[in-house]
């Protein structure tokens, strides 16, 4: 009888040491990098945007150098578990005047899903326009 409960007690301390450590892996491990090429879905739909960071680990500061197929570049900072960055797209609307403005498009991405939001005026830079916002996702394929 001693023996089944010896048993049962080493059982649910091993389960329990187990179920410590599993949390203690994932509350300590590190926001991922933001690394190879990843396909983007929402806000430049068919693109194709390459990531490459020298950083060792995704902490505060962090960069990545980003590159897309439709030929933008940024550069990524890692913040507080986000990879935030922005894409200016010079001549990018036609204003009511007839003339060009450049639109600015901010991206804040969540390191562990790769998913986020874009945020962008609906004019670019000329007069009138409406901050508009809308989900997209990174899925890596590279």
């Amino acid at each position: 009888m001693n023996v089944k409960i010896a048993r049962t007690l080493t059982t649910a301390a091993a389960a329990a040491a187990v179920t410590a450590l599993g949390f203690a892996v994932s509350a300590s491990a590190d926001p991922a990098l933001i690394n190879g090429t990843y396909a983007v879905r929402g806000g430049d739909d068919g693109a194709m945007v390459t990531a490459s960071s020298s950083c060792p680990a995704a902490v505060n500061g962090c960069t990545a150098n980003l590159r897309s197929t439709l030929g933008w570049t940024s550069v990524a900072t890692f913040t507080d578990g986000r990879w935030n960055f922005t894409v200016t797209k010079p001549n990018g609307v036609v204003c009511d005047d007839g003339s060009y403005a450049a639109v600015r498009i901010a991206y804040s991405v969540d390191a562990a899903t790769m998913t986020g939001t874009v945020t962008a005026d609906s004019n670019g830079d000329c007069p009138g326009g409406q901050i508009t916002q809308a989900p997209f996702q990174l899925i890596k394929v590279g």
